[in-house]
């Protein structure tokens, strides 16, 4: 790593604990068959990622909960297949400002919106994406293990993203969730 990404790396990492702090969020426990609103995040750099995450979004229609899906473009000229609709936004690095302001209003929305739970599909290398999950104020967070990022999830998926395709990744994820069973107090 150059002199360079180091203070860079120093530099997004200050302003990330800032804007960290002043997040207020519930947590809370939330299983798949509770949640209504699902926030999906992906490396939307590769065509079949983007596929994946369309399929598991229909999938998340039919069972009835509302979906809003950002991908992460690392292209200078965003590929074909990103082209935003509805639910589906993309972004890259350069819509964010010097000091990691989201330029776009659909980051800025996806950060803000009520969700019950947000689900970050993306590899540890691409820093944008957790900034997105850590400020989020969804009430459940579901990410990929990784050391660095540990501290922003509520619920860590253990696989390699190096040798598991983004199906096996969803796959799990998903077992997980739907495993997962949400204690109610007495009423």
């Amino acid at each position: 790593m150059s002199v360079f990404q180091k203070i860079k790396k120093i530099y997004r990492n200050y302003f990330f604990k800032k804007r960290l702090k002043k997040v207020a969020r519930q947590k809370k426990v939330i299983n798949y068959f509770d949640a209504k609103n699902i926030g999906l995040l992906y490396d939307a750099s590769i065509e079949e990622n983007y596929l994946q995450i369309t399929d598991l979004t229909r999938q998340l229609q039919k069972d009835g909960k509302k979906v809003i899906s950002l991908g992460f473009v690392r292209q200078k000229k965003r590929p074909d297949y990103c082209f935003p609709k509805l639910i589906f936004g993309f972004f890259s690095a350069r819509d964010f400002t010097w000091n990691y302001k989201p330029k776009i209003n659909f980051v800025d929305t996806f950060i803000n919106k009520e969700m019950d739970i947000i689900i970050d599909f993306s590899p540890d290398d691409i820093f944008h994406t957790k900034f997105i999950s850590g400020l989020s104020k969804a009430t459940y967070k579901i990410g990929i293990y990784s050391k660095e990022y540990y501290h922003l999830y509520d619920l860590l998926i253990d696989v390699n993203y190096q040798t598991s395709s983004l199906e096996e990744i969803i796959e799990h994820t998903m077992h997980y969730l739907k495993t997962i069973n949400t204690i109610k107090a007495n009423e």
